[in-house]
Order: structure tokens, then C-alpha cells, then sequence
């Protein structure tokens, strides 16, 4: 009796997981591409100001649209060619305001960092400075859903 009791538990809570699951859609986020530079030159250099592209890559379910995804970076960071670090004055993302709704199953935007040529070239010789930089920045993503 008490065996058969198990089972009839058993058999409820695995269909009750089985109708639920289904409910639970997944938003996906992951850096296709770090943060990067061009290789760059520092003869070449006449912006006062120098910009790293990154790509974020958001995968949904056609559940998931009109999910709300806010983005935060931190204040400041460093990015590298091997030979020289150097400090990222802020990010920056595409979104004008950090945020966008979720529309599309594959969605890519672009992040960008920027730092101050003079903090690239101070006094080192060119083999030092030149290079690809790369560098990864640590993102604060929040996913907020309207209420059922």
C-alpha cells in the first residue's frame, strides 16, 4: 500500500515537472568578441581619444520576447597587448540607454571602450606600445519580465 502511495507521489511530481518545464524559457548572453583594438600604430595615432569594439550576442526564445535587459558596466578597467597595460577611461554600449526589450531570437550589440591616446603613448618605444590590445570587461546584466 504504502509502495503504491510512492509511485501515485512520484508519477504526480514527474508530470507536474514535465507540464512546467516547458515554462522556464532561457535567454542566452556571451561575448562573441572581446574587446579589441586594431593593431595599431603609433605613428597613425591623431584622435585624442581611441575606441575598442566588442560584441555582446543575445539568444532567446520566441517566449522571451519583450523581456527587458538592462546593462551595467564598471567605471573604469585595463586592457592589454602582452608587453603594456593600459587603463580604459569608461565604457560604452550602443543602446543610448543601456537597455533594450528582447525582439529577435539572435540579436548582436556592439560595446565599446575608450581610453586617452596619451595614456597609450607615454615615453615607451614603439615595439613596446604597438600592437593588438585586447581585453575583457566584467558586465552586470539584469533581465526583467512583464508580470503574467
Amino acid at each position: 500500500m504504502e509502495d503504491n502511495m510512492c509511485l501515485k507521489k512520484f508519477l504526480l511530481l514527474g508530470s507536474l515537472l514535465c507540464f512546467s518545464l516547458p515554462s522556464f524559457a532561457k535567454v542566452e548572453i556571451k561575448i562573441v568578441e572581446p574587446l579589441r583594438f586594431q593593431y595599431l600604430n603609433t605613428r597613425q595615432l591623431t584622435n585624442d581619444k581611441l575606441e575598442a569594439k566588442g560584441v555582446i550576442e543575445i539568444s532567446a526564445d520566441k517566449e522571451d520576447f519583450g523581456k527587458k535587459i538592462t546593462f551595467d558596466f564598471p567605471k573604469s578597467g585595463l586592457m592589454t597587448n602582452r608587453k603594456k597595460w593600459v587603463k580604459i577611461e569608461k565604457y560604452e554600449l550602443e543602446l543610448p540607454e543601456k537597455e533594450m526589450i528582447v525582439t529577435q531570437e539572435t540579436e548582436h550589440i556592439n560595446f565599446f571602450a575608450i581610453l586617452d591616446r596619451r595614456d597609450l603613448t607615454k615615453g615607451e618605444t614603439p615595439e613596446i606600445t604597438e600592437g593588438i590590445y585586447t581585453g575583457y570587461v566584467p558586465i552586470i546584466i539584469s533581465e526583467y519580465s512583464q508580470e503574467q
